[in-house]
């Protein structure tokens, strides 16, 4: 595998995705061993159904045999990862808050391996902001959900919890947090149309925050509702090297797979990163294989069979 130029993990602008910068390979790489195998959740392991197909649900199951570690990393909370490990019958970490906070195994009693939160200057703002604009914010806090009790604006939790399963803690005004650094904060909006430009939906207001705090704050578009804010040392890449460490697994036993922005850093610092055939140009440009099949078409338990000795 090609050396690829290590991105630094305070160098969260958006990625370049022109065809000419991509190092990807058509090429899998000779079968070998892996330490750790990390997934994200939404677009990559799960399906467009919100499950884990059969197959890749095996193929976990079959590395955890092998003794590699299996990663959920996810920019949801940990109690909104932790079930999944339940559904694949396995246990593992939990690279939670898009890499703002990783957690051990049950088995290890969930040991905080890391947690970077984002600092009260930043969260202060935005809670004076979302109530002078009226938008809704998640807050997270000790790994508690919180939300303003409104119902003009229930409708963007709801949206949220039937993506995620997350619970919410709702409280009557989030000012009551104001001095604390919460692990992250997400602003929920209606997503962007082409074409039409509206100053509350997410892209345009991804532009306006880029330009305000350039790169202060770690900010990422997810669904196309959320505009994340972090540390701006967090990202998966920077979680999954502190998991990586802690278990003293080098760079190059690690296998990351994402479809998004917010994994192209785990994809960057893997020692093999692959995106799936439906990941954006931002996850692809950092990816050393871009799958041919897609999170619909197991894409991980394709990709582990070819590249996993004794699989």
């Amino acid at each position: 595998m090609a050396t690829r130029k290590r991105r630094s993990a305070l160098d969260l602008r958006p990625l370049r995705a022109a065809a000419a910068t991509r190092r990807t390979s058509a090429v899998i790489p000779p079968k070998r061993r892996y330490g750790i195998v990390a997934l994200d959740l939404d677009g990559t392991l799960l399906n467009s159904a919100g499950q884990v197909s059969p197959d890749d649900a095996a193929a976990l199951r079959r590395l955890r045999e092998l003794g590699a570690l299996v990663v959920l990393a996810s920019g949801r909370m940990t109690a909104a990862i932790r079930p999944w490990y339940h559904r694949l019958g396995i246990d593992g970490p939990v690279l939670a808050y898009n890499g703002g906070m990783v957690r051990d195994s049950e088995e290890k009693s969930e040991t905080i391996l890391l947690e970077k939160a984002l600092p009260a200057r930043y969260a202060d703002w935005l809670l004076d902001y979302a109530d002078e604009h009226r938008f809704h914010l998640n807050y997270y806090l000790h790994d508690t959900l919180y939300a303003k009790d409104d119902p003009d604006l229930r409708r963007f939790a709801d949206l949220y919890a039937k993506q995620t399963g997350s619970v919410y803690h709702f409280v009557p005004t989030l000012r009551r947090f104001k001095g604390c650094d919460p692990t992250k904060i997400i602003l929920i909006t209606d997503p962007s149309l082409l074409g039409r430009f509206d100053s509350r939906c997410r892209d345009e207001l991804y532009d306006e925050f880029r330009v305000r705090w350039d790169d202060e704050v770690s900010l990422f578009k997810t669904n196309p509702e959320y505009l994340e804010f972090l540390n701006r040392e967090t990202n998966k890449g920077v979680g999954l090297e502190a998991l990586a460490k802690a278990y003293s697994i080098p760079r190059e036993e690690v296998i990351a797979f994402g479809d998004a922005g917010n994994d192209a850093p785990m994809l960057a610092w893997a020692g093999f990163g692959v995106a799936v055939a439906n990941a954006l140009a931002e996850a692809r440009v950092e990816a050393d294989y871009v799958s041919p099949y897609s999170n619909n078409e197991s894409a991980v338990a394709r990709t582990l069979e070819a590249c996993v000795e004794d699989f």
